[in-house]
């Protein structure tokens, strides 16, 4: 197959139908000859056959693509020195100049004459005949042509001439059959991955590339991504922040190369949810990165316009000549939906629903489809609408032309319930501005429409884009942004809460609504993936309780002083009444010593473990490090950072020297901190690991993570068994918490919707479940032949199914971070606004607390954002650990 003469191919996937499948191109001589004129015309060029139509190529630049449709053809196809048969329509594409609708020439009489330079006449011939059939007979053409093509696919070879040199070693042997996805379009083809570069070889080159390579070092990120209702997608972003976004024939493939790619040590995985949100609430990223952020974790993404980004409509002052963004009445109710921001709207969508047979829905539009961006960007993308509306551009009168028109209009209309898209909050105004000079047509009042019109408070288009970002990092969205956040990515998205919130849309937009892996019929297949392109889709939830706001912290803000090691003579104790306690085994007269380390750790200390036979403290927290504390002279002894990640959990493997650490990077890390180094890190999840628990007996590993798996390990003394086994398949919730009992017979795994489930170790089966409704599982423990579980403000104790205890705390008291079991019968609970409570689990009562009002006991240690996080007692001393970094030790 040759190229052409000239330098530029002007062939546009675009250019095909939508759904419409590309099968092959040639090399061709093309005579077109007008029945009616008695005009004829030979040109040389390409045909790009195509299971709808046939379009044609010329070599001369300035001459129109032309689209032939099968169904056009008025005679059969014939064969003789060339292909032939006459047509009623031909379509005309002009590539010189700005895009512009396509030129259909009807109620003609063309007969065309196709003879292939190099191919085979009669293959040709065979293919183009039996796609025509398929055109006329068929209605699901796209499923019936590509059975055709199906056999050619397989059979297709990765060139390993494209390898760039002889040192790549493949990372996976077997190549495999990908598509390539950008907006609207997909390019069949094979990926072939070695150790330094991802070749992506196209089936057909409709391209000069004839192989598109990605350099594995230049890979940042990698998201995981549902596509079509499936999860096979893969996105890569590059260092430089372009986006690829390939789909694979099933997960397991998609799977494969996630893992195999984000073993090299130079790719960053997902970043945790928990990362993400902390560095929003802490000021560190500003809102628009953060809804970013939530978006990918969301699998939102700017290559699938099904799936594109979502941001909320944020301003709806479009009068006034200066836009005051101190005023609240400048901006957007962010705890409603835009469907309920018109209470007159809105009452009548109820009362539609109401009347509706389930399942029922308020909106029947979504607020982000393909047909909404693709208006958005009619300027800056006009290929966009020209596929989606069969080579026209929408109607004059409904193109989007006014930002306060557009505004009006999403307020008032009940179809049309749009948020916005990233682009008005970013400095390219080319969406905005006709810089391509596009004929977008004249309206009925006989304007012209060109470049968006703006509201008077923008002097340009760029101000506009300015302005409306100014507004989304206003102090007024700042402290609102998280109602919207549950709305689109929370707990409201779907459920008895959406309900509550006016925040109901049609069923199929929900994922998981469709499995469209179980469907076996091709057509219905297809018109499922249709309708939800219709409809829309919701993002995955993220959360499914409420989302926290943001701090009062600026960007830059310094928030925590870090003190690795405070000199000992500038250590304090400071005595603490203990009128509020009533522990039964003291003295009302004793005091507390209160010996405080500032800063340990940069910010929240997430877990610790005491080192009995050498009287040391392990802690590790949000910074990533991990510190070794001298619990007599405390003073820090250690310190390593383990990750760049948040370390959540830790459990010994082997005493005082080996650690397993789970991190918020979806791994763990086995640390060995005699030698100050890792010895293994395990990647096997898909979210932060957020509980581990050690069978020392059974040399086993539980494991516990935000992606809802539950996974058992096996051991060695330092290290961990790669290979896993799924303890529980249908987890649906984030676990939170795993305990075991003293003799490992038995665990107790938490989650966040409040439920307990106890499994025998012995068989691996399930024994018994608890439930804490409403609240997360904080905490699980064993006690005795009883099981504590800790809520949110609740302590319940269980045995053989039935409730023995029930303690509560105060919402207003915090609430509850860790609780600890005293002498067999003290119950001791700490919560996030320094309070600890004791109980008596004898008399089943509480007996007291530690401090009223612990900040004005000592403002230097607890404020707004120091709070107890974890304790443990040994020795007549009890240590707690505050979100600000510190340990706290009081003595007794």
């Amino acid at each position: 197959m040759i190229t052409f003469t000239s330098s530029k191919s002007r062939f546009s996937l675009y250019y095909l139908e939508e759904s419409e499948k590309y099968l092959q191109d040639l090399s061709a001589k093309v005579r077109q000859i007008n029945m009616l004129k008695g005009e004829e015309r030979l040109e040389r060029g390409k045909v790009h056959i195509c299971s709808r139509t046939l379009i044609f190529e010329p070599e001369k630049q300035e001459l129109p693509i032309q689209k032939l449709f099968y169904r056009m053809i008025t005679t059969p196809i014939k064969q003789t020195n060339f292909i032939s048969f006459r047509i009623k329509r031909i379509v005309e594409i002009f590539t010189q100049g700005p895009p512009s609708p396509y030129i259909y020439q009807d109620d003609v009489d063309f007969e065309i004459q196709i003879e292939p330079l190099f191919d085979n006449i009669k293959v040709v011939n065979d293919l183009i005949e039996k796609i025509q059939q398929i055109n006329q007979q068929k209605h699901d053409v796209e499923s019936e042509v590509e059975k055709l093509d199906s056999e050619k696919l397989q059979k297709a070879r990765f060139n390993m001439s494209f390898v760039e040199s002889v040192s790549e070693k493949p990372l996976i042997q077997k190549e495999m059959l990908v598509r390539r996805i950008m907006p609207l379009i997909q390019t069949k083809g094979i990926m072939y991955i070695t150790n330094k570069i991802i070749y992506f070889q196209p089936f057909f080159k409709i391209t000069l590339k004839p192989c598109k390579k990605i350099s594995i070092e230049q890979i940042k990120v990698l998201y995981k991504r549902r596509f079509e209702l499936l999860d096979i997608g893969l996105e890569i972003i590059m260092k430089s922040g372009k986006t690829i976004y390939y789909a694979f024939e099933n997960q397991e493939r998609m799977e494969e190369v996630y893992k195999v790619l984000i073993g090299k040590v130079t790719i960053e995985a997902e970043t945790s949810l928990e990362k993400i949100q902390y560095l929003w609430q802490s000021g560190q990223i500003s809102n628009f990165e953060y809804l970013m952020r939530l978006n990918q974790a969301g699998n939102r993404s700017s290559s699938d316009l099904t799936q594109y980004p979502v941001f909320p409509l944020i301003i709806v002052d479009y009068e006034s000549c200066e836009l005051n963004l101190n005023d609240s009445a400048t901006f957007r109710d962010l705890k409603k939906p835009i469907g309920a921001l018109n209470e007159k709207r809105l009452q009548e969508f109820k009362k539609r629903y109401e009347e509706m047979p389930p399942p029922k829905f308020l909106y029947g539009t979504h607020y982000s489809t393909p047909g909404y961006v693709i208006g958005y960007l009619v300027r800056q993308k006009p290929q966009y609408m020209l596929k989606l509306q069969s080579g026209k551009f929408d109607k004059p009168d409904r193109l989007f032309k006014s930002i306060k028109g557009d505004f009006k209009n999403v307020i008032n209309n009940p179809t049309s319930l749009k948020e916005l898209i990233p682009e008005f909050f970013i400095e390219d105004d080319s969406f905005l501005v006709n810089k391509l000079n596009l004929d977008l047509g004249v309206r009925q009042n006989q304007k012209k429409v060109g470049d968006v019109k703006l509201p008077k408070w923008a002097k340009s288009a760029k101000d506009y884009l300015r302005l409306n970002r100014m507004a989304l990092e206003s102090d007024y969205v700042s402290n609102e942004l998280h109602h919207w956040i549950d709305l689109i990515f929370g707990y409201k998205q779907k459920g008895p809460h959406s309900v509550e919130a006016d925040n109901v849309f049609h069923y199929l937009t929900y994922e998981g609504t469709v499995q469209l892996s179980q469907m076996q019929d091709p057509i219905e297949r297809q018109a499922s993936i249709c309708q939800i392109n219709e409809f829309g889709q919701c993002p995955k939830q993220l959360f499914k309780i409420q989302h926290p706001p943001k701090c009062a912290l600026r960007a830059g803000q310094i928030m925590y002083k870090f003190v690795e090691q405070i000199p000992k003579q500038k250590q304090e104790e400071i005595p603490i009444n203990v009128d509020g306690l009533m522990w039964e085994h003291l003295d009302k007269k004793d005091q507390f010593r209160h010996k405080m380390i500032q800063k340990v750790h940069k910010t929240n200390i997430t877990d610790l473990i005491v080192l009995e036979r050498k009287n040391l403290l392990v802690t590790i927290g949000q910074d990533g490090f991990l510190k070794v504390i001298d619990l007599k002279e405390l003073i820090v002894l250690k310190s390593f950072k383990v990750d760049e990640f948040c370390l959540s959990c830790i459990v010994t493997l082997k005493q005082d020297e080996i650690f397993a650490i789970g991190s918020w990077g979806s791994q763990i890390h086995v640390f060995n901190i005699n030698y100050g180094s890792k010895v293994q890190m395990v990647q096997r999840f898909n979210n932060s690991v957020s509980s581990l628990v050690y069978l020392m007996k059974k040399k086993t590993l539980i494991t516990g993570s935000w992606d809802c798996s539950l996974k058992r390990f096996e051991c060695s003394e330092n290290q961990i068994k790669q290979d896993s086994e799924e303890l529980i398949d249908d987890w649906e919730a984030q676990i939170t918490h795993i305990s075991a009992t003293e003799d490992e017979s038995m665990i107790a795994v938490g989650d966040i919707d409040g439920r307990v489930i106890t499994i025998n170790t012995n068989n691996w089966t399930q024994h018994n479940h608890y439930e804490i409704n409403g609240e997360k599982i904080v905490k699980s423990l064993f006690f005795r032949k009883s099981l504590l579980v800790v809520g949110d403000t609740q302590i319940k104790m269980f045995s053989n199914g039935s409730q023995l205890l029930d303690f509560k705390i105060d919402k207003n008291n915090g609430l509850i971070t860790d609780i600890i079991i005293d002498h067999d019968k003290y119950l001791i609970a700490c919560t996030k606004k320094g309070y600890v409570a004791v109980f008596s689990m004898v008399l089943e009562s509480k007996l007291g607390y530690l401090f009223t009002d612990f900040s004005n006991q000592n403002d230097l240690i607890v404020n707004q954002d120091q709070q107890f996080t974890k304790m443990i007692i040994r020795n007549k001393t009890l240590i707690l650990t505050s979100q600000n970094g510190c340990i706290n030790v009081l003595q007794y």
